[in-house]
């Protein structure tokens, strides 16, 4: 017979894009009773959605943006907004992390820096109208309210996660949604996921959280005393993997794979 790490090396072997740890699934999955989900890149594809915000932005004052390649602009966008989620992750408050960005992202295109107001209020008036879901969300967050009670943890602004649940469909199903500048708390400080635990009445044991950040959702989660699905559809790999995901997967469609002995019960 083949033992457990053996079979799981082989399953890594053959696809390494989709494994999961093979004892877990037979010995732990059977206790989760609840699903929470990040929503950035986990359920609404970001990436898609300010890429297509930002071209909404560009075409509303045109005159700014003139003789500017289009992918140059996208490219000091990314820079200025992955520069502003480092700030973020810092503790820095949501109203300046806006500012910051629009600033940022102005500097780089040389462009003046005292127009980040009209910025921020274009890019983010442009957010609500932008449905962009992950492949399968509906469908997959749909099939897994059937059988589990279904929650979210994400950092970032109420203003605009509702509209992105709402856009995609989901929101309905969900019976909690914890936002990180509603509630005064952000991953991966095990707080917040202890209060959505003790809101869906179940213990962090019981609670399987899906996400595709390393640092913010799996170290998160798992520290908390939750399982963790690692959403990985890139491929990363981390340097110091010392907290490990009890799942990792490249699609939505695998967790239901994954979940489906769970969702027969």
């Amino acid at each position: 017979m083949v033992s457990h790490l053996r079979l799981n090396a082989l399953l890594k072997h053959l696809d390494r894009k989709w494994y999961f740890d093979y004892s877990t699934s037979m010995n732990k999955l059977d206790d989760i009773k609840a699903v929470l989900f990040d929503v950035d890149d986990t359920l609404f594809d970001r990436k898609t959605a300010v890429r297509k915000a930002l071209l909404r932005t560009v075409d509303n004052i045109p005159d700014l943006f003139l003789n500017i390649p289009e992918e140059k602009i996208f490219l000091a966008f990314h820079e200025a907004d992955e520069y502003a989620q480092l700030e973020f992750n810092k503790g820095i408050s949501g109203d300046a992390v806006r500012d910051l960005r629009s600033r940022a992202f102005l500097r780089i295109l040389n462009l003046p820096e005292e127009l980040s107001r009209q910025i921020t209020e274009q890019y983010i008036g442009a957010y609500p109208d932008v449905s962009s879901p992950i492949q399968g969300a509906g469908k997959v967050v749909e099939k897994l309210s059937e059988k589990f009670v279904l929650g979210i943890i994400t950092n970032a602004f109420p203003d605009i996660q509702y509209h992105k649940l709402e856009g995609i469909g989901v929101r309905k199903f969900f019976q909690i949604i914890l936002v990180s500048e509603e509630i005064g708390m952000r991953k991966p400080d095990t707080a917040i996921f202890l209060r959505a635990a003790h809101l869906l009445r179940k213990e962090p044991f019981e609670c399987l959280f899906v996400g595709d950040s390393y640092n913010t959702d799996i170290i998160g989660a798992k520290k908390s005393g939750m399982k963790a699905c690692w959403f990985n559809c890139d491929n990363k790999r981390v340097h110091d993997e010392t907290v490990k995901p009890d799942l990792e997967i490249t699609t939505l469609f695998q967790l239901l794979n994954i979940l489906r002995p769970n969702l027969r019960g």
